[in-house]
């Protein structure tokens, strides 16, 4: 039975001259699992706003056809109608998180909608342990990591069980095993209690979106360029062409196709072991001889140290111990992935190294090149190190994007026409140039996102430690970035990113450091890393989709340290080649 229609609509923002929606028609039923996917900018966001009438009630703009939502026009309902049936996580938890406690923001929905009483506590406590966040119920939002608070934003929802749960890049922030358990209870809450589940992704978690997806709506520039099977948004590459990527399965058999035409292009994990299985053991698909798969050009270790942290112990004011007796080095030259689960002392630990904390024990040692971070002033060690925050909204704070990018310069005293050739290059490579008169408060959260990075560039630190730099970017845009940073890199720049994004740590690091708890698990090469299965799962990590379909087929040969498409066809003989 049809629950949501889009008749002939159309939706132009205030002020903006191309739609954000054009000429959508679209029905979904009752109880189904959608995956709305496309770029950066293809409507996605709109669409999901419009299903509680926040589009046009509260983000005005013109709107032509019909949007009809469990019999109800939107046009005729607002969001406080609609919030009974249309439950909506955004992508920025700050907007949406609000309340002094977890459990009062967990609590707050049903409370307010007119729950009965009685079923409250068993709501939140299913919501809470979904989200990983049992025994975190006395903590303020503001004191819990940026993915605990975008689990948070999602539990909150789950409380209320709506009709429709319409989720916007819900588990950006959250590490791969979170995802995977809140992806779950997304699909719980869709079979268990007949939810109608819709989320867009941009790329970054495509693979976990794709694995749960009934069906598939792939959207470019307010348009929808197809739908239906998840098979149908691969098997003609459409995905990449429009800039979201595609999953790395899907991607393998691609390259398999050249070899044997008619082989079929899976979109999910399973699929993909279950046909190359079959391939194998029919012998259309061979695997040569053990190898050691290729990895990119590594820093050796050699250079000298840049960062040395010794015997850090870092404990916040309500008494959570963030790091213990922490050592951690980062060499010159390097590009290091930093990664763990959500709440392992990431942030606290690039915080500390550039000054922003101090150490909590007084025996320990940070140094960044000849600065004694722990005895220095900020002024004095952000000409060595910078940090990027992971919410962009803590360091940005003037009036447009060329003020933004260019204060630091100013600071420095650079001269004028110096400040604007380079805040010009820097806003070009990001992509921002358009954006130069715009705003801040006028832009997206992705879009702010890349003016904190351009705004930390422009100074070219020694080191730069930037939290999630991905995050909210589609798959072909944060391929560009990190191309950029391995330029800078070349160069003589270091770099730390701090990210769940585990293919990008894959195809872009020289070295992986994994926290656990507030202490490092792994150091090591990504194959290194990726290949240490069990402690992987002890910091809720996974290694990426391409990994996982090697360890799965290792008994047929394939080498467990496999991380990218082209070492996995490296070792496969197909059509006799």
């Amino acid at each position: 039975m049809t629950l949501i229609e889009f008749r002939d609509v159309t939706f132009t923002h205030l002020h903006k001259k191309n739609p954000a929606l054009n000429g959508i028609n679209l029905k979904i039923d009752e109880r189904e699992f959608v995956a709305l996917l496309g770029p950066l900018g293809a409507g996605k966001s709109t669409l999901l706003y419009s299903l509680n009438g926040v589009v046009p009630h509260l983000l005005p703009g013109h709107l032509n056809g019909d949007i009809i939502v469990d019999g109800k026009n939107t046009k005729e309902h607002d969001v406080a109608e609609l919030v009974t049936t249309v439950g909506l996580v955004i992508d920025d938890p700050t907007m949406q998180v609000f309340n002094l406690t977890v459990i009062d923001d967990v609590e707050f929905g049903p409370l307010n909608v007119g729950v009965p009483p009685q079923e409250i506590p068993a709501r939140s406590d299913y919501s809470l342990s979904a989200s990983r966040l049992k025994g975190l119920e006395t903590r303020h939002p503001k004191e819990l990591s940026g993915g605990q608070q975008q689990a948070l934003g999602l539990a909150g929802v789950l409380a209320m069980r709506p009709k429709v749960l319409g989720l916007d890049e819900p588990i950006s922030m959250l590490d791969p095993i979170g995802k995977n358990m809140m992806l779950q209870a997304v699909r719980e809450i869709n079979e268990k209690f007949g939810a109608t589940c819709i989320i867009a992704e941009s790329g970054a978690d495509l693979e976990d979106v794709m694995n749960l997806a009934d069906r598939v709506i792939v959207m470019d520039e307010g348009r929808i360029l197809a739908q239906g099977d998840p098979r149908v948004a691969v098997k003609d590459g459409l995905l990449e062409r429009v800039g979201v990527g595609m999953p790395q399965v899907s991607l393998l058999f691609h390259e398999l196709r050249k070899k044997v035409p008619d082989i079929e292009i899976p979109a999910k994990l399973d699929e993909a072991i279950h046909l190359l299985s079959d391939y194998l053991e029919r012998g259309v698909v061979k695997v040569r001889k053990h190898r050691s798969p290729t990895l990119q050009s590594r820093q050796t270790g050699e250079s000298r140290s840049y960062v040395d942290v010794e015997n850090l112990t870092f404990v916040y004011p309500g008494g959570v111990k963030a790091l213990k007796n922490v050592n951690f080095q980062l060499r010159q030259g390097e590009f290091t992935g930093i990664i763990g689960q959500n709440g392992s002392g990431k942030s606290t630990l690039a915080q500390c190294i550039v000054g922003i904390y101090k150490p909590s024990n007084p025996d320990a040692k940070v140094r960044v090149d000849d600065v004694d971070v722990v005895k220095s002033s900020i002024k004095e060690i952000v000409t060595k190190v910078n940090y990027v925050f992971q919410n962009p909204d803590y360091m940005l704070f003037s009036k447009d994007v060329n003020e933004e990018v260019g204060f630091g310069l100013r600071m420095l005293d650079y001269p004028k026409e110096k400040i604007n050739e380079i805040v010009d290059e820097i806003l070009l490579l990001l992509g921002l140039q358009e954006y130069k008169n715009t705003l801040i408060n006028d832009l997206p959260r992705y879009l702010r996102t890349l003016v904190g990075l351009a705004s930390v560039l422009v100074l070219r630190p020694n080191i730069l430690i930037i939290d999630e730099p991905t995050n909210g970017l589609d798959r072909r845009e944060s391929l560009r970035l990190l191309k950029y940073l391995r330029e800078l890199q070349g160069k003589g720049l270091t770099f730390a990113i701090i990210t769940h994004d585990m293919k990008l740590v894959s195809e872009f690091c020289d070295r992986v450091v994994v926290m656990n708890e507030g202490t490092i698990l792994l150091d090591g090469k990504p194959a290194e890393v990726f290949s240490s299965r069990d402690k992987l799962r002890q910091a809720s990590l996974k290694p990426p989709q391409i990994a996982q379909l090697a360890e799965a087929l290792e008994s047929y040969g394939v080498s467990a340290t496999t991380l990218s498409v082209d070492d996995f066809m490296d070792q496969l003989d197909v059509g006799g080649r």
